[in-house]
């Protein structure tokens, strides 16, 4: 619970500016992300992990990434596609062309296929969307083993067994029955790579996910920190009849400003 008030208010902290796309060098390098992904070859051999980011949310909600995406990518896109070749040693993100409307109306600047995505995120290719059918064929050709996340993906502070609980009620629901967005995408690379063994990517991720690397734990330290001072400076303007939305704004007001005064330093 600590963990997840402290994520919380490092989420609620940041500036409200334009919704960010990618998290830049002031959280983590690239490097880190390269890192990730390098563990994932050496655990896949010479298969393949495919892995697809979110979906757009409706109206004007703010993206979030699936985070185990996230976690590999720092890519906050929706719909991107990441292949990691286990065989080759390289990665290559998948992206929508540039949707100008969207990002003047709405978001800012985002990530398109080309190179300069590529040096922005540290992904050796960055190709449209659209040819990730045809990668997909080649591989299908060479009957490599492929790794794709199984279990529904998990946004924001949320825990792995909400969204797989949501997800059953949905296909269990004579007036709904829908499979999950995994399932669904699983299916379809099993009709694509017929001769492919499709492995569940989930387990890689997660048992790398519960080892942090030194500058994922100064970034807990600071959101603790900063959680902290939200919920001391609630505590202290507590006043009786107050509601708990008032407490809530009160602490997170704190924790942006504090999150702007006091950056992060950290490896």
């Amino acid at each position: 619970m600590r963990l997840l008030l402290s994520t919380t208010f490092l989420l609620t902290a940041l500036p409200l500016t334009a919704q960010p796309v990618f998290t830049g060098p002031d959280v983590f390098p690239t490097g880190e992300f390269a890192a990730r992904r390098a563990r994932v070859m050496a655990k896949i051999g010479e298969g393949v992990a495919i892995i697809q980011g979110t979906t757009e949310r409706p109206g004007e909600q703010p993206l979030r990434q699936a985070n185990q995406f996230f976690y590999i990518t720092g890519v906050v896109e929706p719909r991107a596609i990441l292949v990691i070749d286990g065989k080759t040693k390289r990665s290559t993100l998948f992206l929508n062309p540039r949707n100008e409307r969207r990002e003047n109306n709405m978001y800012g600047p985002g990530l398109y296929p080309g190179e300069e995505a590529a040096k922005t995120t540290g992904i050796e290719a960055v190709l449209p969307r659209d040819e990730f059918h045809a990668t997909l064929d080649a591989l299908a050709k060479e009957g490599r083993a492929i790794y794709t996340p199984h279990r529904p993906e998990v946004l924001g502070c949320a825990s792995a067994s909400d969204p797989a609980a949501l997800a059953r009620a949905t296909k269990n629901d004579p007036w709904d029955g829908r499979q999950s967005r995994e399932e669904s995408f699983i299916a379809h690379l099993k009709a694509a790579a017929p001769n492919s063994q499709i492995s569940d990517l989930d387990t890689i991720l997660d048992e790398q996910r519960a080892i942090k690397s030194p500058r994922e734990i100064a970034i807990l330290r600071e959101a603790t920190r900063i959680a902290g001072l939200g919920i001391i400076e609630a505590m202290r303007d507590t006043r009786p009849g107050m509601r708990e939305y008032e407490l809530q704004a009160d602490a997170s007001t704190s924790s942006r400003r504090t999150a702007r005064t006091g950056p992060l330093t950290s490896p």
